[in-house]
């Protein structure tokens, strides 16, 4: 805004951009510091930045207010890296008994009442479009909204909202990039080279990056899956329980029964087998599992495990067709928005194709006898 422009002095009501039709004030950035759910009685200054949210189209109508100028991009204060705990993104889901539902945005006063500002609102999973302010809002709806830290305090056990999550707004910290990266690099060069495991590689790489504040503490919780790391520690307890209890020993004789003896074709129904069994309970797994039985079947059937050994590593690695199959594609399957179809259609093509390539090349570099 403006030094000494008509605006100066003026509450943000006077001004007229409380109730601006397709945009709205969602906080000022003045002298280092971010006022966020800003109140209509607050008076404007020369010099502040004023960020606003909604159609971008009417930004020329914005533009029009005397005493508004375009705030150039080297102008912008980089006030939100100093002043980052002021402000936090939280999500919060409308109850039935919120006391805004059925009404417009703008006609609750969504601002006054919960000293938040609303930033997107989604529906069914899907993004409402249009101006914010009169978007009605429903009971289910998730709303993104900005808010000071007191928010989340204050709102958590209100009626008004069936959830409230703080989400991380953390900036990355760009200025330790190259010691993040030395630090990758040694735990990589010291696991290649055998100096030590990969084991404690990675937690000295863990220990390191949070000593020199590459992340926080926090940080690091946040990006540890639990449910991917209860399934994977779970298929380690499940292999040990077949091997002990016999049913490796069946399955084996099993296979060995169904290939006539034709080692070729074990190798096949090896490969299928831990192909199908790491689509739906995950490689690590679909390798735990299946290696006790082809260990068992070799030694019966007088084979060389080596080709059947790299097709479970193989197979259990090729894991395109579902979600399920490996952690990368759990961690991807809800943010990125797929359907379980999706997987079935491009994974499907890639397995097999990873599977004729594989099983090509063992029967062709590999004795199988």
């Amino acid at each position: 805004m403006a030094h000494g422009g008509p605006l100066v002095g003026k509450t943000i009501q006077e001004a007229g951009l409380r109730h601006l039709k397709r945009i709205f004030l969602v906080e000022i950035e003045r002298s280092g510091r971010i006022l966020t759910a800003v109140d209509s009685e607050e008076k404007l200054q020369g010099g502040d930045r004023l960020v606003f949210a909604g159609n971008t189209e009417a930004i020329s109508d914005l533009l029009r207010i005397n005493g508004i100028v375009a705030s150039a991009e080297n102008d912008h204060p980089q006030a939100a890296a100093h002043n980052v705990w002021e402000r936090r993104l939280v999500e919060a889901v409308v109850s039935p008994h919120c006391g805004v539902v059925g009404e417009r945005i703008r006609d609750a006063h969504f601002r006054d009442r919960y000293g938040a500002v609303v930033m997107a609102v989604a529906r069914n999973g899907e993004r409402v479009s249009g101006n914010l302010g009169s978007i009605r809002l429903e009971a289910g709806d998730t709303l993104l909204l900005e808010a000071r830290p007191a928010f989340v305090t204050r709102q958590r056990y209100n009626k008004d909202f069936l959830l409230i999550n703080d989400l991380d707004t953390v900036a990355p910290r760009h200025d330790r990039a190259y010691l993040a990266w030395g630090i990758l690099l040694a735990i990589v060069l010291g696991a290649g080279f055998e100096l030590v495991s990969m084991f404690n590689a990675a937690l000295i790489g863990v220990a390191a990056m949070i000593a020199t504040r590459c992340c926080s503490v926090s940080q690091a919780e946040k990006s540890l899956d639990l449910p991917v790391l209860l399934t994977i520690g779970a298929s380690f307890a499940l292999g040990a329980a077949l091997q002990k209890t016999g049913v490796a020993t069946f399955l084996a004789a099993q296979l060995l029964d169904l290939s006539g003896g034709r080692p070729w074709l074990l190798l096949v129904m090896t490969y299928a087998l831990v192909s199908l069994f790491t689509e739906v309970i995950t490689n690590n797994a679909a390798a735990i599992l299946t290696l006790p039985i082809v260990l068992e079947i070799t030694s019966k059937a007088n084979l060389n495990p080596e080709p059947f050994v790299f097709a479970i590593m193989m197979a259990a690695s090729a894991s395109f067709a579902t979600p399920l199959g490996y952690q990368c594609n759990l961690m991807v399957y809800g943010p990125g928005g797929y359907r379980f179809t999706d997987f079935l259609k491009v994974g499907v093509p890639m397995n097999l194709f990873v599977g004729g390539a594989t099983i090509t090349v063992l029967l062709l570099g590999w004795p199988l006898s």
